[in-house]
């Protein structure tokens, strides 16, 4: 007989997540039709790629705070690359390579010089910003037309959203490295104990250099998909919106704030459960004043419970 009591401790996001979408259907029977299913698909994409990204970065005991601006960022130098040659494949090559740079000297500041992760995603962030405003000045927007952009953004394949079998074919080959090759469990060691980590002779610093060239390529992608669904970009877009619900994903998800453990099939699942709440907090037509309220206390009971579950999981283990 399996132990129901610690499957509902374990598997609680997935309960929990599927209650909610029947309260709303109770509330409002639109909430599960196969159009809205389909809306909510496509706009967790940003949200769940820059969830990704920061999955790496806090199992491995790190926080990565520039994704969200980063991906505005990556999303204004796609739309000027198109500006000015009217064509994509230049700018998708331009914001791989920046947002790889920026992930590199994120990791290196980081991991070499030994900052704090806070501190130096803290200023990546207000330079991401501050740059999305210097290359298209307030009030101004780039228009993206063209095939590329309507197939990411717009076009379906059986009824799915390419941008969002993307997201999922992203997130099988990140839970393939991560559950079943060295490099995923360097991650989770090195979030454990960066010490015995290293004494286990991990290149502990080169590790952390990935991760962060990692999670920023995941906001770069965002960055695309992002300027696709909306058919233009501009500086003063919310990036910061886009990670904390990132953050807020993972963390209802299941992911330890303290680093060393998590799944990538709770964050996927905390993904999922923001992706309802918010599309139903819409629906409902809930002032977005509460929006925040509603989230941020969702994202305090679910630390409070993840504190608990680790705690209960770390006494049946002695």
């Amino acid at each position: 007989m399996p132990d129901v009591g610690r499957l509902l401790r374990e598997k609680n996001i997935i309960f929990v997540t599927l209650a909610l979408a029947l309260v709303f259907y109770l509330i409002s029977p639109r909430f599960l039709s196969l159009d809205n299913m389909s809306a909510i698909s496509r706009q967790i994409v940003p949200i769940g790629l820059i969830a990704l990204g920061q999955f790496f970065v806090v199992v491995s005991g790190n926080i990565d705070l520039s994704l969200g601006m980063g991906s505005v960022l990556w999303a204004i130098v796609l739309g000027v690359f198109f500006g000015l040659t009217g064509g994509v494949a230049l700018g998708i090559v331009a914001v791989i390579a920046f947002s790889l740079m920026a992930g590199f000297f994120n990791g290196v500041m980081v991991s070499k010089l030994k900052l704090p992760a806070f501190i130096v995603t803290l200023s990546m962030l207000f330079v991401a910003q501050g740059l999305s405003g210097l290359i298209i000045p307030r009030g101004q927007q780039i228009f993206l037309m063209g095939g590329f952009f309507k197939f990411v953004g717009a076009e379906k394949f059986m009824g799915f959203y390419w941008s969002f079998l993307f997201l999922v074919a992203l997130y099988l080959a990140a839970y393939i490295v991560y559950n079943h090759t060295r490099w995923g469990a360097y991650v989770i060691a090195i979030g454990n104990s960066e010490e015995n980590a290293r004494l286990a002779g991990i290149k502990v610093d080169r590790v952390k250099i990935g991760i962060f060239m990692f999670s920023a390529l995941c906001s770069g992608f965002a960055g695309i998909i992002l300027s696709s669904r909306m058919g233009f970009v501009q500086p003063g877009l919310d990036g910061n919106g886009l990670l904390l619900d990132g953050i807020a994903a993972i963390i209802i998800g299941g992911v330890l704030i303290l680093g060393g453990r998590g799944t990538i099939g709770g964050a996927f699942w905390g993904l999922l459960f923001i992706g309802v709440i918010n599309n139903a907090l819409n629906l409902l037509n809930v002032e977005d004043v509460w929006h925040q309220v509603f989230k941020g206390t969702v994202i305090l009971a679910a630390l409070g419970a993840n504190w608990v579950l680790w705690q209960s999981r770390q006494i049946e283990a002695q």
